[in-house]
């Protein structure tokens, strides 16, 4: 047998063995022994996945003879889940432990009415292990559970879907649904918003996803097994369903003339070698220094508005950030259309700090972060309490370099170790853990302020990279306070004004003392919490965003 087909009958195999697992489980040593189990299966998926897409995606479209509808639902989910991870170009990890959960839901044994999901991360939890698996499984079925989405995990609710759609894909009884009946009905019949758009991604890989791996009739009742597509048709395997034996020569078939059949039952096998569809493209995810390193700035040419359109214009997803950033910044608020246009709203001056701000947008949207509403938003706000606090420095603070500020300083958030496996509604002492943690990162001397400091001396703001160092420092209260120290100060103030709006109101009295004290410094017009709080609120803009 090939090796692609016994590697598939390999993860089914093991797949029964953790069904049978789970079973029994009790102890802790029995569920580390099945988490261990999980990830092998897991990393086997991704690697197969990865060999031969098509082959993974053909798994939707068949019923395996001779094994469990726990394990074939089990499969089902997993490609779902991997599709819709490797649409929305999600790094590893965040992938792997949906991988891993899907897995645990889907060959555990139902135990009452509670879903399973739920059942287990009840188990875990009871053990005190599993960290955000179990963080993941226990926000599933959050309506059943009667909680709102913002309350559970981020991804729990896109587990909930995957393992919804295979029991449909999978029923029961041993016949299979195709997998574009059941995203019909789903789409007919739901009044999410979140599962539309999640069946809309799913909906971009349509024709190739419904019909990989599928059995088709011709005019003269053959049967065939679709495997590349070619053209306006398919090349395809001969099959005789009576002996579920398939061919060994592709020929090419008019999809036009073809009548798609339900899923067929068909063991892997050297077939799964002929099904070719083309894989997702993969972004790797960036990393500080080759976002350093692949910055665009050094090549940007001053005053040259035609070599600098040339070059803005490969790089169309920095050009979509520009035209949003100008789209905002212009004083009539209209939206931009054109490059050209956008470049003339900004001016040769400020044209390299749009440009930064756009570079590190599109590094922090390839981050993946579960938190990426919530972290922007918070950089935002930063943004705006830099612009009300940066105007009594003597030379005043432009909107475009306060936002590159913003960016550059709370870059190091997307990277917090933590924060992706922490619900918002989370709390620690009766204050938003989110938050908290935020808090506490900044401190970070090394994952914080000196990656901070180094994209504002990457993009030219030196004085800015000296004050994000020194930004917790205290001086001496006689000394003469210098140009950096006020810098310091103003970041350190703006940062403590966004959380006492964002995590209220635990920033209260803090950022009511560090006012006291940057009231003379800053020679700020009034030193009362409540003033600047209200001023942050008058911005349009700023909303707590929630799923």
């Amino acid at each position: 047998m090939p090796e692609l087909s016994n590697n598939w009958l390999k993860c089914y195999e093991q797949l029964a063995e953790l069904s049978c697992k789970l079973q029994d489980a009790t102890l802790l040593e029995q569920w580390q022994s099945i988490l261990n189990l999980c990830r092998d299966i897991n990393t086997q998926l991704q690697q197969l996945t990865d060999e031969h897409f098509g082959a993974s995606v053909a798994q939707l479209a068949l019923n395996i003879p001779n094994h469990p509808i726990t394990t074939q639902r089990a499969i089902k989910s997993w490609v779902l889940l991997t599709l819709l991870c490797r649409l929305k170009h999600w790094p590893n990890p965040r992938r792997d432990t949906l991988g891993i959960c899907v897995l645990l839901a889907s060959c555990a044994r139902p135990a009452g009415k509670m879903p399973v999901a739920l059942s287990v991360a009840q188990q875990l939890k009871h053990l005190k292990m599993g960290g955000v698996l179990t963080t993941v499984l226990a926000g599933s079925y959050h309506q059943l559970q009667k909680r709102q989405a913002w309350q559970v995990h981020h991804d729990s609710p896109l587990l909930t879907l995957a393992l919804d759609l295979a029991a449909q894909l999978q029923p029961t009884t041993a016949e299979a649904i195709a997998l574009e009946d059941v995203l019909a009905v789903r789409i007919s019949e739901t009044q999410s918003e979140f599962e539309l758009e999640q069946l809309g991604q799913l909906a971009q890989l349509a024709p190739a996803l419904y019909l990989c791996g599928r059995v088709a009739q011709d005019p003269l009742a053959r049967f065939w097994l679709l495997c590349q597509r070619d053209g306006e048709g398919y090349q395809a395997l001969p099959f005789w369903p009576e002996q579920q034996r398939l061919g060994e020569q592709l020929s090419y078939r008019a999809l036009d003339e073809l009548t798609i059949q339900a899923p067929a039952t068909l063991p892997p096998n050297t077939w799964l070698d002929k099904v070719q569809l083309a894989p997702i493209t993969h972004y790797a995810t960036p990393t500080p220094s080759s976002l350093l390193q692949h910055s665009i700035l050094p090549k940007l040419s001053h005053h040259n508005i035609d070599a600098q359109l040339a070059l803005l214009e490969q790089q169309p997803i920095i050009v979509q950030f520009l035209l949003d950033n100008a789209s905002e910044s212009n004083r009539k608020q209209t939206t931009i259309h054109r490059l050209r246009h956008a470049l003339a709203i900004f001016g040769q001056t400020q044209l390299p700090l749009a440009v930064a701000r756009a570079e590190i947008a599109h590094y922090l949207q390839l981050q993946g972060s579960n938190q990426h509403a919530w972290l922007q938003q918070l950089q935002q706000c930063l943004h705006y309490a830099l612009l009300l606090v940066g105007k009594h420095l003597p030379h005043g603070l432009h909107e475009q370099q306060a936002g590159l500020i913003a960016a550059c300083c709370s870059a190091p958030l997307w990277h917090h170790p933590s924060l992706q496996a922490v619900p918002l509604s989370k709390t620690h002492q009766h204050q938003l853990l989110v938050g908290q943690l935020c808090q506490q990162y900044l401190l970070e001397p090394v994952r914080s302020q000196r990656f901070t400091a180094a994209l504002l001396q990457h993009y030219q703001q030196h004085t800015w990279a000296e004050a994000a160092l020194r930004q917790y420092q205290t001086s001496a209260p006689d000394t003469t306070v210098s140009s950096t120290t006020q810098l310091a100060f103003v970041l350190r103030v703006s940062w403590q004004l966004t959380f006492s709006v964002f995590c209220y109101p635990s920033a209260q009295q803090s950022t009511h003392e560090l006012l006291q004290r940057a009231a003379s410094i800053l020679s700020l017009p009034e030193a009362n919490l409540s003033y600047w709080q209200q001023a942050m609120l008058e911005c349009s803009a700023l909303y707590y965003p929630l799923p």
